[in-house]
């Protein structure tokens, strides 16, 4: 008889645990959306006319054109 009690007791509290932290999560992911979206609009507010280039400028060449020559070149094994 204890036995049987103490399982449905166990798992009563199993039940309980499960919706309170589907709640929680749910609760969670709300707060986590928001938070995103409020973000997101801070950063996308734009005045009507501005212009955003977002570009990445080109990497100049670390050896200059008059250094000197490229010569390709083959091993030969000897």
């Amino acid at each position: 008889m204890a036995l049987i009690r103490f399982l449905s007791i166990l798992f009563l509290i199993y039940f309980i645990i499960r919706i309170v932290t589907r709640f929680a999560l749910k609760r969670y992911a709300r707060n986590m959306q928001q938070n995103f979206e409020q973000k997101q609009n801070r950063y996308n507010r734009k005045k009507e006319g501005d212009v955003t280039v977002n570009a990445k400028p080109q990497k100049s060449k670390k050896i200059d054109k008059d250094e000197g020559d490229y010569v390709d070149f083959e091993e030969i094994k000897e």
